[in-house]
């Protein structure tokens, strides 16, 4: 999910990383991987893509999530309901163990009430809730939903966070009048199987997918691209893979780098290489179909800038010491 920041800067890293260490245990790229991204953005730029190069935040239509226009203003939180998951994706970065527990920007929430209150204090005008899967928990998710929805109305744009494993008609009519926007479905969890968008979409509630680029699973994120674009889904949003103490390990063995830059101050990871090649490849593809679906890349980048923004809301100064935008 996208990372933004609100209240003291010390904070950021339990927020937004939740317990990931960075690791200096893969290997660098070398140096040819800046100048086939930078090739890669050449060839996009010519195709007509939409966005900003510089911070590498880049859509194939100029269409973003609604979830997603407030996030890149620093307006967007998220409300983690539990950590718990049944699955366990490598590329997680949530702690081990799980634990429960709600948490607001990582401040813990007693009760849904209490989350409308933390929300309220940092004047946000979207918020995913999240997981682990919060699924697990279907009732404190539609609690959670009714609660912000009474709070906020529709100031408030609200979407969950699952892999899709626990979707029923009868839940997702029940989010639907719980005041839940939309859906962001993680299909790299379950093998890019789109059946939880198809059965979303069949009960009238707005589906996204949103998942990380896994360089070796290319291939079959193209296949995904087409059937996500023939059932009228109308947003993929692609995120950066990136290095952390629980997958380092896994990376190294899968032959992947880590991005040869200076770290991004207020991010606790690296972003692997190949991911972003990838990425790019994939909504060159994209434009190339002419795919309806859009696609959205959310580069470790875009999460920097997002941080930035909403430090500078908060009158707070970033690391490199400045409040504005």
């Amino acid at each position: 999910m996208p990372a933004t920041v609100c209240g003291d800067p010390s904070e950021t890293f339990e927020r937004y990383a939740l317990g990931l260490a960075r690791r200096d245990g893969l290997r660098a790229e070398a140096g040819s991987g800046a100048w086939r991204r930078q090739m890669l953005l050449v060839e996009l730029a010519r195709l007509g893509v939409h966005g900003w190069p510089s911070r590498r935040t880049l859509t194939t239509t100029g269409r973003l999530p609604e979830g997603c226009k407030p996030c890149l203003e620093g307006r967007g939180s998220n409300l983690c309901l539990t950590t718990h998951c049944n699955r366990d994706c490598f590329f997680c970065f949530n702690p081990k163990p799980r634990a429960e527990g709600m948490s607001v920007h990582g401040r813990p929430a007693r009760d849904a009430a209490h989350a409308a209150e933390l929300l309220a204090e940092v004047r946000v005008a979207s918020v995913g809730l999240s997981g682990g899967e919060p699924l697990l928990r279907p009732e404190l998710a539609l609690q959670v939903a009714r609660a912000l929805k009474a709070r906020f109305g529709t100031a408030l744009h609200i979407d969950l966070y699952t892999n899709g494993d626990r979707l029923t008609p009868e839940l997702l009519r029940a989010m639907r009048q719980a005041g839940v926007d939309g859906l962001r479905i993680n299909l790299a969890a379950r093998g890019y199987d789109p059946e939880p968008v198809r059965l979303a979409l069949r009960e009238r509630m707005p589906a996204e997918v949103e998942l990380p680029v896994i360089p070796a699973h290319e291939e079959r994120l193209q296949r995904l691209m087409e059937e996500l674009d023939a059932m009228g889904a109308r947003h993929l949003i692609l995120h950066e893979l990136f290095v952390s103490g629980q997958n380092v390990d896994s990376l190294q063995r899968q032959g992947l780098t880590a991005k040869e830059q200076p770290g991004d101050p207020l991010l606790p990871w690296s972003p692997v290489s190949e991911s972003e090649e990838a990425a790019y490849r994939l909504m060159i593809h994209a434009l190339k179909r002419g795919l309806g679906l859009s696609v959205y890349y959310c580069s470790c980048g875009t999460q920097e800038w997002i941080a930035e923004r909403a430090l500078a809301r908060a009158g707070k100064p970033s690391e490199s010491g400045s409040t504005s935008s």
